[in-house]
C-alpha cells in the first residue's frame, strides 16, 4: 500500500527508469482506459464521464507527482515543472528528466534512488 500512496506524493525522489515505468505504463493505462470509457460514454449515456475525468486527473496527478521526483533527483526543484511550458527549453529539461541520471549520493530532496547499487559496487 505503500508504493500506492507513494506514487501521489510530491516528496523524494525518483531515477531515470522509475520515471520512464510511470509515465510509459501510465500513458498506455490511461489510453486504454480513456477508449474504453469513450465506447461506453457511446453505448451507455454520460454517466461514464465522471469516472473517466476521475480516473484522468489521478492518472495526471501521479505524473506531475513523479515528474517532481525526478526533478528533485537532479537537484532541482519541483516548480521546474512550470519549466516545461517554455518552448524550447522544455525540449531541453524533457531531455534531462528522461536521459541524466539523478545526483549520486543523497541532496537536499532525499537519498539516493540507487544508493543499494553503488554501495554493491564499492563493497563488492
Amino acid at each position: 500500500m505503500d508504493d500506492f500512496v507513494e506514487l501521489f506524493t510530491f516528496e523524494g525522489r525518483a531515477n531515470r527508469s522509475h520515471y520512464w515505468l510511470i509515465q510509459v505504463v501510465g500513458g498506455i493505462v490511461l489510453a486504454v482506459y480513456a477508449l474504453i470509457f469513450a465506447g461506453l460514454t457511446d453505448a451507455l449515456g454520460p454517466i461514464f464521464i465522471l469516472p473517466m475525468l476521475g480516473f484522468l486527473w489521478t492518472g495526471a496527478w501521479a505524473g506531475l507527482a513523479v515528474t517532481v521526483k525526478r526533478l528533485h533527483d537532479l537537484n532541482r526543484p519541483g516548480w521546474h515543472f512550470f519549466l516545461l511550458g517554455i518552448p524550447i527549453y522544455n525540449l531541453y529539461l524533457w531531455f534531462l528528466l528522461l536521459c541524466r541520471g539523478g545526483t549520486v549520493g543523497p541532496n537536499m530532496y532525499g537519498p539516493d534512488p540507487l544508493a543499494h547499487r553503488y554501495r554493491y559496487r564499492i563493497e563488492g
